[in-house]
């Protein structure tokens, strides 16, 4: 998405409109401070309509890999990214109610006359990444590098239990 797109967004619900497109990772600035480097893109998909009640929607759909940087041995760390997320619009002022409430709820979202689809799928990723991204531990090189050195040697602690026999 080489330009900013501007959509608004109860008359894309209403008429049941899609937009596809793809956005460079090196484009979305509020992320940088999450990632190990800006390769790559991500793919996106939105399509408006209603819900069951017959409430405007958006439906977002997210894809990529993102590289992260594992907390643990702040290395890379490769971040399949898979995300869907069905947000309800409500006008301005608009209350959701108990529905707010229920954690197996769609989200909610205020309509916007010019709401920017950069900042919405932004927004979606950053609420889908993990608080601390770090490897499994059969693969992190920090647990791998201290399962060697253990392996190595004998523990600090082994030579202060010896000094504790004498």
């Amino acid at each position: 998405m080489s330009e900013q797109t501007v959509v608004d967004s109860l008359e894309f619900a209403r008429a049941a409109r899609e937009i596809c497109g793809s956005m460079a990772v090196a484009s979305l600035t509020r992320l940088q401070d999450c990632l190990f480097d800006t390769g790559g893109t991500v793919d996106f998909r939105l399509k408006g309509g209603r819900d069951g009640r017959g409430r405007p929607v958006l439906i977002l759909e997210v894809n990529g890999l993102l590289h992260l940087q594992c907390q643990r041995c702040l290395g890379l760390l490769e971040y399949p990214l898979h995300l869907s997320n069905t947000l309800t619009l409500l006008k301005r002022g608009e209350n959701p109610g108990a529905e707010a409430e229920d954690p197996n709820a769609s989200d909610f979202i205020e309509a916007s006359s010019e709401l920017d689809m950069a900042a919405l799928v932004e927004d979606e990723i950053l609420l889908s990444l993990p608080l601390v991204p770090r490897h499994p531990d059969e693969r992190c090189q920090s647990v791998l590098s201290t399962r060697q050195h253990d392996g190595a040697g004998p523990h600090a602690f082994s030579k202060l239990a010896a000094l504790k026999k004498i």
